[in-house]
C-alpha cells in the first residue's frame, strides 16, 4: 500500500488544491472557511465490516464539521476525501496504514488526522481512535472509548472528545516554539497549561519531555514526564524510547530494557529496534527473554543475515546451542564471508559442548582449510583429533601450529600428553624440555613432569614389591628399571617448578626412588656376588641418603621411616664392594 501511495504523489497533490480550496467550499456553501484555522483529515475506520467502516468514517467527519466551527477547524469532507483515495488507487472502503494515512494528510495539507476502529458491541457499536499530528506520527494523543447505540451517537461521542483534546494544542504549539527559542522553563509551563486545559493530554506532555531531553535535564526529571505520557498512551514511541535512554543514562539496565521491550510491541517489524532490545537482553543476562524474540524477527525475515548473525549469538549465549549451530550454518551459506575465525571457533567449541564430536572435528578442520596459518584454529583441530584417537595426525597439527608460532600456549603441553598415552617417554620429556626452553610457564610445564613422574614412582613401588615377594632377579631387574625411569622426570620438575610444595615433591620422589633403586639391587647383589648391583645399591642410598631430609617437607612420616634403614643398606652395599679385610671378608669387586 505505501508503495502504491508513493507512485501517486503527483496526481495527489493536483487533488489536494481541489480538496483545499474547492470542495469544502462547495460542501458548505453558507459557512465561511477560515484559511489560516488548522485542517484535519479522518481516515476510513477500520472494521471487519466495510459498510460500518463507511458509515462511521462519514459520521465522525460530520460531526467534527458541525461541532467544531469552521474558523477554528477545516475537517476535510467526505466526498474530498474518497475523491482523494480513489485517485489515488485505494478503496474508500478500506482504512489505511498509520504511514500512508500520514503522507495523505501531508500532501492534503492538513496538521491532524484522526485514525481507528469501529466495531459492534453488546450495546451498540464502538469506536476506538487517535489523534495524531501530521508533522510526526509519533506525536498521538489517544481518545477515550466512544460508545453508543447508534452508529451516530458513538460519532457524536468521539467529536466531543476530539473538541476536548484539541483544547492543549494552542499550549502545544507554544510549548514548541518556546523550546526552539531555548526558553526550556518557559515551554515546560505552556505544556502544564495544556495538561491542565486537558488532563489526559499526551501531545503537551510530548513536547515538555522532548524539551527536557534537548536541554539535557536529568534522568529523572525525563523519565517522570515519559511515565506521565505513558499512563495515557502505553504504546507511545517517543516516551518509551526516550524512558529507555534515561533509564539506562540513570544506571538502571532492568528498567531500560523493559521500556525497549515494550516498544518492540509497538513496532515487532522493526529490525533496527529488534537488534537494540536483543542486545540489551543480552547485556543483561536474559537470554530467554531475548531468544523468542530473535527467532521471530529471524523467521519474519528470511535471509536477514544481520539478524541471523544476532540470532547466532544470542542462541549460543543462552547455551541453546543446537539451535544456535544450526542457525550458524545457515547463515554462512547465505554470506560466506561471515565464515571468520571467530565462527569456526564459535561452531567447534559449541559442538564440541554439546558433545557432537564428529561436528566439532568438521569445522575445526573446515576452519583450518580456510585459514591455514590460524594457530588457533589450528590448536583446535589438534585437540579434536586427540579426541577422536588420531593421535599421530595431531602430532602433526601442533608441529604445524608451532611452526607458525614457535610460542603458541599449549601446543608442546598437548603433544607431551599424545607422547606419554603412546608410551613414549623420550619424546614426551624431550618436548617438555623444549616447552621450557620456549620460556612456557615453568609451574605448568614442571608440574606435568610431576605427575608423569608419579605415576612412574607408583609403578616403580609396585615393582619392587613384586620383586621383594618372588625374590626372582628379573622381577628385582625389572623393579630397578622402573624406579630409574622415575629419576629424569622428577629431576626435571625439581629443576622447573616454582612453588615449593611442587619442589618438595619432586625431592621426595626422587629420594625414594632411588631408595628403592638400592633396596632392589642390594637384595639380588648377593645371588651372582654382582659387583655392578653392590656398586649400584651403593651410589643410590648415598642419592638417597642426600636427598630424602628435603622430601622430608613433603611426606615427613615417610621419610621418618626410611631413614633409620638407609645406615645398614649403606654399610652393607660397602661390603658387598670392598669387603672386610680385616674378617677375611672379600668384596664382590676386584
Amino acid at each position: 500500500m505505501k508503495a502504491r501511495l508513493g507512485t501517486v504523489h503527483s496526481m495527489l497533490a493536483a487533488t489536494v488544491l481541489l480538496a483545499g480550496a474547492t470542495s469544502v467550499a462547495q460542501a458548505q456553501p453558507t459557512r465561511t472557511v477560515n484559511p489560516n484555522a488548522p485542517r484535519l483529515v479522518v481516515g476510513t475506520l477500520r472494521s471487519s465490516d466495510k459498510k460500518l467502516s463507511v458509515q462511521a468514517s462519514e459520521e465522525v467527519r460530520s460531526r467534527l464539521s458541525a461541532d467544531i466551527p469552521f474558523r477554528l477547524l477545516t475537517v476535510i469532507s467526505s466526498p474530498d476525501y474518497k475523491t482523494v483515495v480513489e485517485q489515488s488507487g485505494y478503496p474508500y472502503d478500506e482504512a489505511l496504514s498509520t504511514g500512508d494515512l500520514a503522507s495523505l494528510a501531508k500532501l492534503l495539507r492538513t496538521d491532524e488526522f484522526i485514525e481507528g476502529t469501529v466495531e459492534k458491541s453488546a450495546t451498540g457499536f464502538v469506536i476506538n481512535a487517535s489523534l495524531t499530528l501530521t508533522r510526526d506520527i509519533g506525536l498521538t494523543q489517544p481518545l477515550p472509548p466512544a460508545e453508543g447505540d447508534k452508529v451516530s451517537r458513538a460519532a457524536s461521542v468521539l467529536s466531543k472528545s476530539v473538541e476536548e483534546a484539541r483544547r492543549q494544542i494552542e499550549f502545544e504549539k507554544k510549548c514548541i516554539s518556546l523550546g526552539r527559542e531555548g526558553k526550556a522553563n518557559e515551554a515546560i509551563a505552556a505544556a502544564r497549561q495544556g495538561s491542565a486545559a486537558y488532563p489526559r493530554a499526551t501531545l503537551v506532555r510530548l513536547c515538555e519531555l522532548q524539551v527536557r531531553v534537548g536541554m539535557k535535564q536529568p534522568p529523572d526529571s525525563v523519565i517522570a514526564i515519559a511515565q506521565e505520557i505513558l499512563k495515557q498512551d502505553p504504546k507511545s514511541k517517543v516516551a518509551l524510547t526516550n524512558a529507555s535512554q534515561a533509564y539506562k543514562d540513570k544506571g538502571d539496565h532492568d528498567k531500560s530494557t523493559e521500556m525497549l521491550v515494550a516498544l518492540l510491541a509497538t513496532d515487532p517489524t522493526n529490525t533496527r529496534l529488534v537488534d537494540d532490545v536483543v542486545n540489551s537482553l543480552a547485556a543483561g543476562g536474559k537470554w530467554e527473554l531475548a531468544k523468542p524474540i530473535i527467532s521471530q524477527a529471524v523467521k519474519d525475515n528470511p535471509g536477514d543475515v544481520r539478524l541471523m548473525k544476532l540470532g547466532f549469538l544470542i542462541y549460543l549465549g543462552s547455551r541453546d546451542l543446537k539451535n544456535g549451530t544450526a542457525i550458524g550454518e545457515e547463515m554462512v551459506k547465505i554470506d560466506t564471508s561471515l565464515a571468520d575465525t571467530t565462527f569456526f571457533g564459535k561452531m567447534v567449541a559449541s559442538y564440541q559442548a554439546d558433545s557432537n564430536l564428529a561436528k566439532a572435528s568438521e569445522f575445526a578442520a573446515k576452519g583450518v582449510e580456510k585459514f591455514p596459518s590460524n594457530a588457533t584454529l589450528l590448536g583446535m583441530l589438534g585437540s579434536m583429533q586427540i579426541k577422536s584417537g588420531q593421535q599421530q595426525q595431531a602430532i602433526g597439527t601442533f608441529r604445524r601450529m608451532l611452526a607458525i608460532d614457535p610460542k603458541a600456549p599449549q601446543a608442546r603441553m598437548q603433544m607431551v600428553r599424545i607422547f606419554d598415552e603412546l608410551k613414549q617417554p623420550d619424546s614426551a620429556l624431550a618436548t617438555l624440555r623444549q616447552a621450557k626452553a620456549a620460556g612456557e610457564d615453568g609451574q605448568a610445564v614442571g608440574q606435568t613432569a610431576l605427575i608423569i613422574g608419579n605415576r612412574l614412582f607408583r609403578a616403580g613401588q609396585d615393582a619392587l614389591n613384586r620383586a621383594q615377594q618372588s625374590k626372582a632377579s628379573e622381577d628385582y631387574a625389572g623393579a630397578i628399571a622402573a624406579n630409574k625411569a622415575v629419576v629424569p622426570w622428577v629431576t626435571f620438575a625439581d629443576s622447573t617448578v616454582t612453588a615449593a610444595e611442587s619442589k618438595n615433591q619432586a625431592r621426595f620422589l626422587f629420594g625414594v626412588a632411588t631408595f628403592q633403586i638400592a633396596v632392589a639391587a642390594y637384595s639380588d647383589a648377593p645371588k651372582n656376588k654382582s659387583c655392578d648391583l653392590a656398586k649400584l645399591a651403593a651410589d643410590n642410598i648415598m642419592i638417597a641418603q642426600m636427598n630424602l631430609p628435603a622430601g622430608g617437607r613433603f611426606a615427613p612420616q615417610v621419610v621418618a621411616q626410611l631413614m633409620p634403614v638407609i645406615p645398614q643398606i649403606m654399610q652393607g652395599a660397602d661390603m658387598m664392594v670392598r669387603g672386610d679385610p680385616a674378617k677375611k671378608i672379600k668384596g664382590y669387586c676386584p
